[in-house]
């Protein structure tokens, strides 16, 4: 190992190492491939029905939920319709980001929308 001087402001002199060798421990590594998770795998089956499709129905639904206060079925209603549809569209039409569509689809999120990101939402379903 060699050692530097370095001369700071002029009156201190520090001397530090300019190479260092590093001997670091092989790693044994395992020869076998893991099997492929293919066969684990689910079937995607997507929602048929037409009505969850039409945006006018289920605009209507909603803003009928919300009229009677129904929090449960609204969510519901718009988790099925988001199923069915392109939710980047979506969020482009309603100007909302689409991180925040799966936001409102996500169990594991508290469902508490803020009354803009509802009102951009129906507006583009009914328009």
């Amino acid at each position: 190992m060699e050692l530097g001087s370095i001369l700071l402001c002029g009156v201190i002199q520090l001397s530090l190492p300019l190479t260092e060798e590093i001997k670091m421990a092989k790693i044994a590594t395992s020869k076998k491939q893991k099997k492929s998770a293919t066969k684990s795998l689910k079937v995607h089956v997507p929602f048929k029905s037409k009505i969850l499709k039409d945006s006018e129905v289920v605009a209507d639904t909603l803003l009928e939920c919300i009229k009677t206060g129904d929090l449960d079925s609204f969510r519901e209603v718009l988790f099925a319709h988001l199923l069915t549809v392109n939710k980047v569209a979506l969020a482009k039409k309603a100007g909302i980001g689409r991180r925040t569509l799966y936001d409102l689809i996500d169990p594991k999120k508290e469902f508490n929308p803020e009354l803009s990101t509802v009102s951009a939402l129906i507006q583009a379903l009914a328009a």
